[in-house]
């Protein structure tokens, strides 16, 4: 044998054991045995963490039913972030709704974003909050119950857009093509 077949034999050799150690490898790899991790991507969670104070405040919740208005008292997380906040809120407002039978379908808020300017909240939900047999009446006195929540609350808001699946709300009787403004339409009824 001479040295050209050693040479070539060699480096089978060494380009089969390299093929096994890659795919060993990514095998540990892709079953999470071997982990990596970027320095930089752990400082930037570990400061939004550190930099988002949240504290327990009492909210109320305000919804319409049997023909009164309600007012619910409950403990939620409140940050500085208003996004985070009205999420929390609103999603308790419907979690209550929903244990309270005041909506014939369980309905969860998706997404809350707040405009660059920080007065328009724009809120997408997982459905129509409706049923096809409500009336005018209910749909506005659901809204209005929102409204009132937000403002009962300290947000500082001047409208809000309801969304579906991040698309506007469509509804036979009330247009929600435009935002709706936060102190609603009983604001001087109180």
């Amino acid at each position: 044998m001479n040295w050209g077949e050693k040479k070539c034999q060699i480096t089978i050799i060494i380009v089969t054991i390299s093929t096994f150690l890659l795919g060993m490898l990514f095998f540990a790899v892709y079953n999470e045995w071997i982990i990596f991790s970027y320095p930089s991507y752990k400082k930037e969670v570990g400061q939004q963490i550190d930099s988002m104070k949240m504290d327990k405040k009492d909210v109320w919740l305000l919804y319409w039913d049997k023909k009164k208005w309600k007012k619910e008292k409950i403990n939620l997380l409140w940050t500085d972030d208003p996004a985070k906040n009205i999420q929390y809120l609103v999603s308790s407002w419907l979690t209550l709704l929903d244990q309270e039978h005041v909506m014939r379908k369980k309905v969860s808020l998706q997404t809350v974003l707040i405009s660059s300017s920080g007065v328009q909240a724009y809120l997408s939900f997982d459905r129509v909050p409706f049923s096809s047999e409500a009336s005018t009446y209910e749909k506005l006195m659901w809204i209005e119950g929102i409204l009132k929540t937000i403002r009962e609350n300290d947000i500082e808001l001047q409208k809000v857009m309801f969304l579906v699946h991040h698309q506007v709300l469509q509804d036979y009787h009330l247009d929600f093509s435009n935002p709706w403004p936060i102190y609603g339409f009983l604001a001087s009824q109180g």
